[in-house]
């Protein structure tokens, strides 16, 4: 089982074949002056190294407080998941 611990810093160009597990370390977010806006692209990025050619695979998000929460049901809302 290969197993991958995500932040922005690994959320594009990095390609590990066969990923079974991504773990989001943190929800992604835009900050603006104290808001926190759902980064849907990074999330894609984040939790598209698994399951990848018709493979399985599992996507987990962590998040420190409630008010990730919101966040991560907007981008659920964006994708329709």
């Amino acid at each position: 089982m290969t197993c991958l611990i995500t932040t922005n810093v690994l959320a594009r160009g990095i390609d590990v074949p066969e990923v079974d597990l991504v773990i989001n370390f943190d929800v992604p977010v835009i900050n603006d002056a104290g808001y926190r806006h759902p980064d849907c692209a990074n999330y894609l990025h984040r939790v598209g190294r698994t399951g990848r050619f018709g493979t399985d695979g599992v996507a987990l998000s962590l998040w420190s407080d409630e008010s990730y929460e919101g966040v991560l049901e907007d981008i659920e809302k964006y994708y329709s998941i």
